[in-house]
């Protein structure tokens, strides 16, 4: 099942890389700074998933615990791009904001994918000894929980692209990481804690993804760097395939890691059980 769950949880991973990377035509940021913020949103959600899981139990990160991840990226965004020389147009804010919250709902993915797997009707698609066929897929992943799963990776990606347009802005203005963290936080608070009220309903949610996406239109056009020549396809389609492949290999790791940390202590408590089992068997 694992196979699986990475491919949902790095699908989204790669097809955001993919159109930013696209989008960001006329002056694109290296593809290895990318990849490195993409790892850093992950390795960041990880940590945090597990040490959640450790300490307070496997559960969903999903509602406040959302709220957690979109400020967070927020607050710590500009002062890892501080001294980006390549942050040299406003539109490079939402590049790696995007990344970075790419890698961030790829582990959450990697987290709550498996509640939703087991609460699906069709958790026997792809359970052990199964062989789903490309129906099977599709079928999961229309059902409620994939589709809950999607509307949040949405709401933190859709957050992370206005989040990245006020850091743009700012940190190209010349503002301090620390007045340009708190703007963007407070940002990311107010979309939030805005979804939060809404319950995550649909509407407010697709009003949320076209802001994000006239925002970034809006910002690209206005670019200092129009005019420039577009590099050849040739490049786009090689740095494409490494992204991929970089993609599903950290989410493939990533779910063998985070599985391993959540079976160990249900097998620890299973154990006395078992044992008691036996004994009183024989």
């Amino acid at each position: 099942m694992e196979i699986y769950i990475a491919f949902f949880a790095g699908l989204l991973g790669a097809v955001l890389l993919a159109v930013i990377y696209l989008a960001d035509r006329w002056e694109p940021e290296p593809i290895e700074l990318i990849q490195s913020s993409f790892l850093s949103g992950l390795i960041a959600q990880l940590v945090l998933v597990l040490a959640m899981t450790l300490f307070g139990g496997a559960s969903s990160w999903s509602g406040a615990w959302l709220l957690v991840t979109v400020v967070g990226i927020a607050v710590y965004l500009p002062f890892q791009l501080r001294r980006q020389p390549e942050l040299d147009e406003r539109f490079d804010g939402i590049v790696y904001a995007v990344a970075f919250s790419a890698g961030a709902t790829c582990a959450i993915h990697l987290n709550n994918l498996p509640v939703a797997l087991a609460a699906s009707p069709y958790r026997e698609a792809v359970g052990a000894g199964a062989e789903p066929d490309l129906r099977d897929l599709l079928i999961l992943a229309g059902s409620a929980g994939f589709r809950d799963e999607l509307g949040s990776a949405l709401v933190v990606v859709a957050t992370a692209v206005l989040v990245g347009a006020v850091l743009g802005v700012l940190q190209l203005a010349g503002n301090p990481p620390g007045r340009t963290a708190a703007f963007c936080g407070l940002t990311a608070l107010f979309l939030g804690v805005g979804d939060l009220l809404a319950g995550g309903h649909w509407a407010v949610r697709a009003m949320l993804v076209v802001a994000a996406v006239g925002v970034a239109i809006a910002v690209k056009r206005r670019s200092v760097f129009r005019g420039r020549p577009e590099p050849a396809e040739s490049d786009v389609l090689v740095a494409g395939a490494k992204t991929v492949l970089m993609v599903f290999g950290a989410a493939l790791l990533a779910t063998v890691l985070l599985q391993a940390v959540v079976e160990q202590p249900r097998s620890i408590q299973r154990a006395p059980g078992s044992e008691r089992g036996g004994a009183e068997t024989s």
